[in-house]
């Protein structure tokens, strides 16, 4: 009776502690995650026109929304693409933002620039542009019409395929430095371009689609000038040796106890036997290898 009374005191201890490390988890977290600061591999502008004429890919920049009635009124969208393999696979990313230049604009008046997820590959190539109105498409270029100029891939929609979701938007006005901050999307793309590198098609560049002249002009990643090239910034959980050691601290602990608990009955970590659900068997494992 007394040895199961002292082993009911051990439990009720352990648990007591794992949720007061649950209290304190995220930043517990916090103190184990890395950061990655990465400048954009590819950029481009689809510049909307009937036969997929004109692109821009070694331009210095790129635009989003609508030009003028001496453009013809007609759209521009950009195009982004982002190198996640300084990343270390299997790591949990908790946040994205995106900084970028407005080195034009048509109005001062702020609108939207959103980011969408684009769902198809897209090229860059070697056209270079000095104004909004493009340059003759080079191959590989992207276009209104041409995923890759010269080839037959096309866009299934002219004017590119991508997420009806809004993964993140910011107000642009006059000329300056924007951040877009992290969102729950921005979050969600990046992770799943990190575990499926061959979906990362970037990100679709979109502006005010109805104004004249409503068209925002950003530096690409050609720009002479480094730090105003578009630069994302993704905060993430590398990770760990240890399966269960879920804060990566090199121990499997309160902390570790927590995190589980917080993902009881759950698909989420703590799942160490892949049954779909976090449970007893899971906790068991966990405390087989216990270093306190």
């Amino acid at each position: 009776m007394f040895l199961e009374l002292s082993a009911m005191r051990t439990c009720a201890t352990t648990v007591s502690s794992a949720l007061v490390a649950f209290a304190t988890v995220f930043t517990v977290n916090a103190a184990f995650a890395d950061t990655a600061t990465l400048t954009s591999v590819a950029d481009n502008t689809l510049i909307e026109d009937s036969g997929g004429s004109y692109s821009a890919g070694a331009a210095g920049y790129f635009f989003a929304g609508k030009v003028g009635v001496n453009g013809g009124s007609l759209l521009r969208r950009g195009a982004l693409r982002f190198d996640l393999s300084a990343i270390p696979a299997g790591s949990t990313i908790t946040s994205v933002s995106l900084r970028m230049n407005c080195s034009a604009v048509g109005l001062t008046t702020q609108y939207p620039i959103s980011l969408k997820r684009f769902t198809k590959s897209w090229g860059e190539g070697p056209s270079v542009a000095f104004g909004g109105g493009g340059a003759p498409s080079e191959p590989n270029d992207v276009t209104w019409l041409h995923r890759f100029y010269g080839s037959t891939q096309l866009w299934t929609n002219p004017g590119g395929d991508f997420a009806t979701t809004i993964s993140a938007t910011k107000n642009v006005g006059p000329m300056g430095v924007y951040v877009w901050a992290s969102t729950a999307l921005l979050v969600a793309d990046v992770q799943g371009w990190l575990n499926t590198p061959t979906n990362n098609f970037g990100w679709c560049v979109l502006g005010n689609e109805t104004v004249d002249q409503s068209v925002k002009r950003f530096d690409s990643h050609e720009a002479s000038v480094a730090t105003v090239r578009p630069q994302l910034t993704v905060i993430f959980t590398p990770p760990s040796s240890n399966p269960y050691d879920l804060n990566n601290d090199n121990k499997v602990n309160a902390a570790d106890l927590a995190v589980l608990l917080g993902n009881w009955g759950t698909n989420g970590r703590g799942d160490f036997n892949s049954s779909g659900t976090v449970d007893a068997a899971d906790l068991a494992s966990m405390l087989s290898v216990w270093t306190g």
